[in-house]
């Protein structure tokens, strides 16, 4: 079977690249297509036999842009005899919903994000989920929300599958151990959290500093957070520390190469999106035993995280009298943290390990 896996990025995905290996692995001939030059998921693919390709277009006008792609998808298919294509994200997908009424390969589309919300809503990529959702003829879809999510904007249910996204945690570097003693020591405190995320609306920050805030004003807590990540919404969150004087509390340390190191220095990893798909750095955090404190009802969170088990729930519409409340136990260490990441750990390599998702996949590539 000659598989495609089209795909915008470069970027290192070891979801990606986990399951382009196992194909390959499986006696597959599988490819990578590209709009970006190469990059380390190409490197990461390429040693295990995966073919990989890249076809770069400067997007000077949207409809040429688009265009030019889907011609290119349409040779490049036929050309290669290509089987199945599996297409990432709504920049390919609106590209293979097109190319597949003049191609040979069966296409399959994988969707990747849930409801937009507050500053993640954008019109022009709403009207392409209109048109992916009405000419896309099989979706993959990553987690029970955006299953729901896709079902609730009139997808046929028979054309939607859901399957987890699968991991070779094998690929995931260790922690330094020498890197993470000086963290705890630069930013000693009885409670250090960290949130390992992009600097944008989405994932409400401003609660989590006001919360901060509160504990350190009203119970003179000895309490700091990591802010690991850049963003457009980065002057806005200094100019909130600078303000309100957190200089001591809160730390922007930007966007940095050795993130595990950071969040194995901390008690606790805090997210507060209130909308996801399936996020990676929770599912990183569990592969380190943390303690975790997301939104309730976001993402594939429900799908492999019990609270009070496995992790800390909050309330999703007002997060900040749960953030509160937990915070406050674990400072007074009324919270079992060993346990919260034991169960995580368990549940994040039972649920997602690419040894239980790849065989999701078999009905579909034996067609």
């Amino acid at each position: 079977m000659n598989i495609l896996f089209y795909y915008p990025g470069k970027e290192r995905s070891i979801a990606f690249s986990s399951l382009m290996i196992a194909f390959q692995q499986q006696g597959h001939n599988v490819f990578l297509l590209t709009h970006m030059p190469e990059g380390d998921l190409h490197h990461d693919v390429k040693k295990y036999g995966v073919q990989t390709f890249t076809h770069q277009i400067k997007k000077h006008i949207s409809s040429l842009f688009y265009l030019k792609h889907i011609l290119f998808l349409i040779s490049f298919t036929n050309k290669n005899k290509i089987d199945i294509v599996y297409s990432h994200t709504q920049q390919a997908n609106i590209i293979s919903v097109f190319a597949q009424f003049f191609s040979l390969s069966r296409f399959i589309i994988c969707r990747h994000h849930a409801k937009r919300t507050g500053g993640y809503k954008n019109f022009n990529q709403d009207v392409f989920d209109i048109i992916i959702n009405k000419l896309g003829k099989s979706f993959i879809v990553p987690s029970k929300k955006v299953y729901e999510q896709i079902i609730a904007e009139k997808v046929n249910p028979a054309k939607v599958k859901l399957i987890y996204y699968g991991y070779d945690f094998s690929k995931y570097t260790e922690p330094d151990i020498n890197e993470v003693k000086i963290i705890k020591s630069k930013y000693s405190t009885q409670l250090l959290l960290a949130s390992v995320f992009r600097l944008v609306p989405g994932k409400r920050y401003e609660i989590l500093f006001e919360t901060i805030h509160e504990l350190i004003i009203d119970h003179n807590l000895d309490i700091k957070l990591m802010v690991v990540g850049d963003g457009d919404q980065m002057k806005k969150l200094e100019q909130f520390v600078t303000h309100n004087k957190l200089e001591k509390y809160i730390y922007l340390v930007g966007y940095k190469l050795n993130v595990i190191d950071y969040m194995a220095a901390s008690d606790a990893v805090v997210l507060l999106s209130e909308s996801e798909a399936s996020n990676n750095v929770i599912k990183e955090a569990g592969l380190l035993k943390k303690c975790v404190l997301v939104c309730n009802d976001v993402g594939d969170f429900n799908d492999y995280i019990i609270n009070n088990f496995s992790g800390l729930f909050l309330d999703r519409e007002k997060p900040k009298d749960d953030l509160k409340k937990y915070l406050l136990m674990l400072y007074e260490n009324k919270i079992n943290k060993s346990m919260l990441g034991e169960n995580l750990y368990k549940s994040v390599l039972d649920t997602f390990s690419i040894e239980q998702v790849i065989s999701k996949y078999d009905e579909i590539n034996q067609k």
